[in-house]
């Protein structure tokens, strides 16, 4: 609001008897005319607040659009408050046409979705959602603005930082680890507040311990920054590669020969058309707190053997591996040796090498880790079961929605071991689906490496001409409560191969946090074969996979 005099007409026409005398005198009077002039920010009694509800958890719902009738677009803050100002708009009857992705939008009369609120200053409207996803979007966990309404409205943030941490506005793929007793954070290309290129060098954070933070209420994040402008700096340091983006995954902690924890990952240097130009093992470096080139690697295209996506720990007859892939088809002794050693990474496949096929005496193929062995891919086990050579539910995955049983085409996500359901679970997108790569599925085995036989969809990011992708969704074991009744997860929400051409403010390009409560009676959990043919079921404690 503005409290200002005018400038008329008569001020800028002095009466002057030369013009530098004139402008002296008009500059003096622009002067004391704007030293009066009053400049109030809105107050939170001047906002009409909405508070949009998920109806059977009442908990804020953050993303949830509210579109007027002259097509100003306003969406709910990680709250779920919309700090509505519009001048011309206010104390007067306003229709909004709600919708979100996952939620069913109220009905308005003649077909229309929305609803019509009086926008008085200073009061409060709650409006009910019913959710259609399994799975209970949170919050968002990085960028400008997490709590931006709820701090317009005067009301208190549960995070310390709401509005910008570490000049991040939106980042990509989300890697976490928990190392030397805190957790960590990494994410891929960032971008920042003061110029449109950011980070393509890895950023991170660190956050407490998960025993102590609830992940209900946020992530307390503490970014490593550079400076002088306090943006997140880059963490992945790499020879050479220097004109490519340096994408970093597969993070996996082992102790060393003198038992001292160490975080080792992989790296990709990506071409522009997601290539990989060069690849190689990385250290954690805790003086600089910086991922360190250890050794190069060859390309994907010479190996598949190496650590990618979010490797899991299981233990097979005491001894421990990491399994890696989505679904894994590679693990390697959890060791800090032989995570280093490309030669001790196994591939699980039913080819003998030698141009055949391994089978048991009945005829049946037999899947097998096989150290040095290419592991077998998506598109050979496709290939067997058109062949007749393989049924789906012998396949390591052939996954298909289970109340369909259409086939699914798996993209990229994470397995856990679930102490709740006694079960590895696997949550991936869906590439190809209602939105190319916004369908998040969960899936169950007895072992990290399958049988994956069926899936159900627990999230979508598909409306009506607004589709969005979630890509590389990862579980957070780490957080998980009630023994691994409720879990948590969270994947990049973006329009890039959505097809959908507008972004969505503040959210594009950020991190979105779900939660899942596997107990849920609309889950359709199955029970699984236990395993694939040689292949011992899961003990409770120690689960185990093929041998």
């Amino acid at each position: 609001m503005t409290n200002c005099l005018p400038v008329s007409n008569q001020a800028i026409q002095f009466a002057c008897t030369n013009r530098v005398g004139c402008f002296i005198r008009f500059i003096s009077w622009l002067l004391i005319t704007l030293a009066g002039c009053v400049i109030q920010a809105a107050t939170p009694g001047d906002y009409f607040a909405i508070r949009v509800v998920d109806a059977d958890t009442g908990r804020g719902i953050p993303l949830v659009e509210l579109r007027t009738t002259d097509h100003n677009r306003y969406f709910s803050d990680s709250n779920g408050y919309v700090a509505f100002f519009e001048p011309g708009l206010m104390d007067q009857q306003v229709w909004f046409d709600v919708g979100s992705w996952g939620y069913e939008s109220p009905a308005g009369p003649y077909g229309t979705k929305g609803v019509a609120w009086k926008t008085t200053p200073g009061t409060e409207a709650v409006l009910k959602l019913e959710r259609q996803n399994l799975a209970e979007r949170l919050y968002r966990q990085t960028g400008v603005g997490i709590y931006r309404d709820t701090v317009l409205l005067g009301k208190k943030p549960p995070l310390p930082v709401p509005l910008i941490n570490a000049q991040v506005t939106g980042c990509d793929s989300v890697q976490t680890a928990i190392y030397r007793g805190r957790m960590r954070w990494f994410w891929q290309d960032t971008n920042q507040v003061e110029f449109a290129l950011g980070s393509f060098r890895m950023t991170g954070a660190t956050s407490p311990s998960p025993q102590n933070m609830n992940a209900d209420n946020g992530i307390p994040l503490k970014y490593f920054v550079r400076e002088p402008n306090g943006f997140a700096k880059e963490l992945a340091r790499v020879k050479q590669a220097t004109s490519h983006p340096i994408w970093v995954d597969g993070m996996m902690v082992v102790r060393d020969e003198q038992g001292h924890e160490r975080l080792v990952a992989r790296y990709v240097a990506a071409r522009k058309d997601f290539s990989v130009a060069q690849m190689g093992m990385m250290i954690y470096d805790d003086s600089e707190d910086v991922f360190i080139e250890h050794a190069r690697l060859p390309l994907p295209t010479q190996s598949r053997l190496f650590p990618k996506d979010h490797p899991v720990r299981g233990n097979v007859n005491g001894r421990e591996y990491f399994y890696i892939g989505t679904p894994p088809n590679v693990r390697v002794p959890a060791d800090f040796e032989s995570v280093l050693s490309p030669g001790s990474y196994q591939g699980l496949t039913c080819f003998d090498g030698e141009g055949g096929i391994d089978r048991d005496d009945d005829g049946r193929i037999l899947f097998s880790w096989k150290t040095g062995k290419q592991p077998i891919t998506t598109d050979q086990i496709e290939a067997l079961i058109r062949e007749n050579e393989l049924r789906p539910e012998e396949a390591p995955w052939a996954l298909r929605d289970i109340e369909t049983n259409a086939p699914l085409k798996v993209g990229n996500g994470s397995v856990a071991w679930n102490p709740f359901l006694k079960q590895w679970t696997l949550l991936f997108c869906e590439q190809g689906g209602d939105s190319f790569l916004g369908e998040v599925w969960f899936a169950v085995a007895n072992a990290p490496e399958g049988p994956w036989v069926v899936c159900q969809k627990i999230a979508t990011h598909a409306r009506p001409g607004q589709n969005m992708d979630f890509y590389n969704p990862m579980q957070h074991p780490e957080l998980m409560r009630e023994d691994g009744r409720v879990i948590y997860f969270e994947g990049t929400f973006v329009n890039t191969f959505s097809g959908t051409t507008v972004a969505v403010p503040r959210y594009n390009y950020n991190q979105l946090m779900y939660r899942l409560d596997v107990s849920d009676e609309r889950l359709q959990l199955p029970h699984p074969p236990s395993g694939l043919s040689n292949a011992r079921p899961s003990n409770i404690t120690t689960p185990v996979g093929i041998h």
